[in-house]
């Protein structure tokens, strides 16, 4: 949801001559897709599929995606991703035949675009295959995208503006949310669902480490070190019993240091 705001925000504020659609759940007949967002114009309608994912992506020549992420300890390690370039193109063909059977519209311009919306992801695509570098993009870099195929000369596409909010229209009509209960699905307790993000912990524990060694001109693991931030992290604490369970964290830590790690904890 973080990152489909940062996708709306951009949308929002590109004073582009577009419709947007947000959260589009498309069934029709047998076929299903979950549109994050349409955009809709006189030269083109593009499918936004938005990610926020944690930690780099890299494709190699083959089209596969790798994510590379820390452990606990701080180690990088991989594991591969569904390709979610391969997932839009499916949504692509799913609107391309509805399009087609519904409004009898067959040669208009549908564009996939998957959106990275974490602006800490680094996406490396030097040896990406040429039909996806042009799919992947940053949150930042949508109003420029859609500038340039709004602007590309070759297309010579150019439907009314009526015929544009009846595919919007058409859209909103097919459209069938289902209502996810997030908490049972994947057994969150309100606790955890006031959580901050790892990457969010990490960077202000790693800030006041530094900012507190400074200020007593001491070692910065002296204060805690890599392994026992990220036992923090794990454990959440939330009490002073809590930190007193963390590996590291005696009585002397915690008088000295242990209100100021609670509330970045419980701020």
């Amino acid at each position: 949801m973080d990152g489909e705001n940062n996708v709306y925000f951009e949308l929002k504020n590109s004073f582009l001559p577009i419709l947007c659609l947000h959260d589009v759940r498309l069934e029709y007949g047998d076929y299903v897709a979950q549109l994050d967002f349409v955009v809709i114009s006189n030269k083109f309608t593009c499918i936004l599929e938005t990610k926020k994912l944690s930690g780099n992506i890299s494709i190699d020549s083959d089209g596969n995606f790798v994510r590379t992420m820390k452990n606990k300890y701080g180690k990088d390690y991989k594991e591969g991703i569904y390709s979610p370039v391969t997932q839009n193109t499916r949504h692509v063909d799913i609107l391309k035949h509805v399009l087609s059977k519904e409004l009898k519209i067959n040669n208009m311009p549908i564009i996939s675009l998957v959106v990275m919306a974490n602006p800490k992801t680094i996406i490396k695509k030097v040896k990406c295959p040429a039909e996806i570098e042009r799919t992947l993009i940053k949150y930042d870099q949508i109003k420029a995208v859609l500038e340039k195929y709004q602007n590309d000369k070759s297309n010579q596409y150019d439907l009314a503006e009526n015929d544009m909010y009846n595919i919007a229209n058409l859209l909103i009509k097919l459209n069938t949310p289902i209502d996810m209960d997030f908490e049972a699905k994947y057994q969150l307790s309100y606790d955890t669902l006031q959580r901050k993000d790892e990457e969010m912990l990490r960077e202000e524990l790693t800030t006041y480490r530094l900012q507190t060694s400074r200020e007593e001109q001491i070692k910065a693991y002296y204060i805690f070190n890599n392994a026992e931030m990220e036992e923090l992290i794990a454990k959440y604490p939330k009490t002073e019993k809590d930190l007193l369970e963390v590996k590291g964290f005696g009585k002397a830590k915690m008088e000295k240091y242990g209100n100021s790690i609670l509330s970045i904890f419980n701020g």
